[in-house]
């Protein structure tokens, strides 16, 4: 997802999803009756009010679950329109499995699951298609007019945002030394007026794997970036692996895979 989508998979839109949704589903089947619905509700052994509670408390934990799990997932992964758009599609079949399961068990089996299951989810579909519109199109506005009125960056510098999308550090990509990876974070060693300087960000290669490659920071091994300009020379040290030794004292030798070898001596 670009930048607009990403308001998405933010903790803003995981909470006015899982409010915005089961209330408008409540409403909705209060005040409108849906024929379907309201056949599907209306049981002996419950009020048609009963069971709209509990359909709505059905929705809600629902929602709130699997916005959760969607927040998670996009703070690690990028997730494309048509990703989301199956997800959302993906809640409502949720959502109608575990309303046919109560209206199985309320009815004491008199009606199939499955077609109960297929009926709940068509109506959930028709009903949901409104907060869902509505949310998705009010949010990329939203994303859209921050967007036009923040002042404009410097593309030619390094904006290092951490796990949360939080900007943490700005710095011109000729500054850069390498960076390593160490278990959940990154050290970003770097240059501030001639004097060497280590930055520790909550982050992953991954993540930050485009960023640096459009900066001119090449992958020399699965747990480094380096910046070739401060490459002194490459050699296999005493235990026969390829290294790279710096510029920059202070440092010790960068390990680089084979696989980036070639890559590496055709950019010193």
């Amino acid at each position: 997802m670009g930048k607009n989508n990403n308001i998405l998979l933010s903790g803003a839109s995981t909470i006015l999803h899982s409010v915005i949704v089961p209330l408008f589903v409540l409403v909705f089947t209060i005040y409108y009756k849906p024929h379907a619905t309201y056949e599907l509700l209306q049981m002996q052994h419950a009020s048609f009010t009963f069971n709209t509670t509990i359909l709505f408390c059905i929705v809600l934990v629902s929602i709130s679950i699997t916005r959760g799990w969607l927040y998670l997932i996009g703070k690690y992964k990028r997730i494309p329109k048509y990703v989301y758009f199956l997800w959302c599609l993906g809640e409502m079949v949720v959502c109608g499995l575990f309303i046919s399961l109560y209206i199985v068990l309320m009815t004491k089996d008199q009606m199939s699951f499955f077609e109960t299951a297929g009926l709940a989810f068509l109506q959930m579909t028709v009903t949901c298609i409104y907060p869902y519109g509505f949310l998705w199109l009010g949010l990329e506005l939203y994303a859209k007019n921050n967007e036009e009125a923040a002042p404009s960056e410097d593309a030619s510098l390094i904006r290092f945002h951490d796990e949360h999308k939080k900007l943490r550090l700005v710095i011109a990509p000729e500054a850069v030394i390498f960076i390593q990876s160490e278990d959940n974070y990154v050290n970003i060693h770097y240059l501030d007026q001639a004097k060497t300087k280590k930055f520790v960000l909550r982050s992953s290669m991954r993540a930050l794997e485009d960023t640096l490659s459009r900066h001119g920071l090449v992958r020399c091994h699965r747990s480094y970036f380096i910046n070739p300009s401060f490459i002194k020379i490459i050699h296999r040290d005493s235990s026969g692996l390829i290294v790279a030794e710096l510029k920059q004292e202070g440092f010790e030798s960068i390990p680089i895979s084979r696989k980036y070898q070639h890559m590496i001596n055709r950019l010193i």
